[in-house]
């Protein structure tokens, strides 16, 4: 946090410099926390429940009608929930011209977003199943359609799991969302919602916290308690390891196996297509987006120890880390992204060393690495 408040107050020289229209604030050269709160909006987007839970049997190719005629003014997509993890033959249709887009297996929601399209009204909603196995049978839970933040205020249904935030202050602003902070006047996040034994989602609270820096470095912070109670646009997991989306084809020239990592072993768990002995190279927009890597571990030893650094050993990003069995979280940050992303490694001799974790200690079993967006 001390860091990124140092380069938002650094940045007030030139603010202040380039946009002389700002200069003429209230109060001088600050605003209130309340005017801030004013000039700033949260917003959670909505959605409405319009189909309820049923049971659907398909046969190959043969289209499954969900719902016609549905009135999709203002929104910005249709979420479909199932009751069960699907597998990777189903097929999803939504637009006019009746094409089919690829629901990814072992999902149990999906969002037909409908983008640039400007639609009124959805024909239908259609499933469809590509192969004939023994997993025929769809159960679908409900059906949700969903308002996007520009028009949620005025709708009625519950609250998704998308939080947008703006702000029109002539400040420097930070958006701390559920933890992930990001700098700029807009800011949008996908949040998780929990759920009970029954498998229903429940309220989940959240806090948005806005820091900004006035042109005269008056440092103000306002905060939005705000709530998610469906999931509205799901989390889409993006592997960089051991994706199980695979295709058959894939995972024979290339398994990506859980494996064990050694203790001092650098290559064991080196992020190198070349250098290391089983993760690739993570891709530049990774490092750039400051993505949070996920790892799925088991078998964690009680002496587990890990450090965090480069391929090339020249910088510590965190050290003694313990893991425990299930998922655990590595955020990327600005200083790694900028040593490690491989477009850097021509022009900046500290940039493209790779990621590298290595084991001081302990054991475990490393399955699949991947973030969620």
């Amino acid at each position: 946090m001390k860091k990124i408040l140092f380069m938002l107050s650094a940045a007030v020289c030139a603010f202040v410099a380039c946009d002389p229209v700002h200069e003429d604030i209230s109060n001088g050269d600050h605003i209130t926390a309340d005017e801030l709160k004013a000039m700033s909006t949260v917003t959670v987007d909505k959605v409405v429940k319009i189909g309820d839970a049923k049971t659907y049997t398909a046969t190959k190719d043969a289209p499954i009608v969900l719902m016609e005629n549905v009135d999709v003014t203002d929104c910005s997509g249709v979420v479909i929930y199932f009751v069960d993890k699907i597998d990777k033959y189903w097929q999803v249709s939504f637009l006019p011209d009746g094409s089919f887009e690829q629901i990814p297996g072992g999902v149990t929601m999906y969002r037909c977003s409908f983008g640039n399209n400007e639609l009124s009204v959805l024909d239908q909603i259609v499933l469809k199943h590509t192969e004939n196995t023994d997993q025929n049978t769809v159960y679908v839970k409900a059906i949700y359609k969903c308002y996007g933040a520009k028009v949620a205020p005025g709708k009625e249904g519950q609250y998704g799991n998308v939080i947008t935030c703006q702000t029109s202050a002539p400040v420097n602003a930070m958006w701390d969302i559920g933890g992930k902070e990001f700098i700029g006047a807009y800011a949008s996040k996908k949040m998780k919602v929990n759920w009970n034994d029954n498998g229903d989602f429940v309220t989940t609270p959240y806090d948005v916290v806005l820091t900004a820096v006035c042109p005269d470095g008056t440092l103000l912070k306002v905060n939005y308690p705000v709530a998610c109670d469906e999931i509205s646009d799901p989390l889409i997991k993006y592997y960089i390891y051991g994706d199980p989306n695979r295709t058959d084809d894939e995972k024979a020239e290339d398994p990506q196996l859980p494996f064990k990592p050694a203790a001092w072993d650098a290559a064991a768990m080196r992020f190198s297509s070349t250098e290391g002995a089983h993760l690739p190279t993570i891709p530049d927009e990774v490092y750039d987006g400051l993505k949070t890597l996920i790892f799925d571990v088991s078998d964690v030893t009680a002496d587990f120890d890990l450090k965090v650094m480069n391929g090339w050993w020249s910088n510590t990003y965190y050290d003694h880390v313990k893991w425990v069995d299930g998922l655990n979280e590595l955020q990327i940050t600005p200083t790694m992204a900028r040593e490690c992303a491989k477009k850097y490694q021509n022009s900046d001799p500290a940039g493209g060393k790779d990621l590298d974790l290595m084991l001081y200690s302990g054991s475990m079993t490393l399955n699949t690495v991947y973030y969620e967006e």
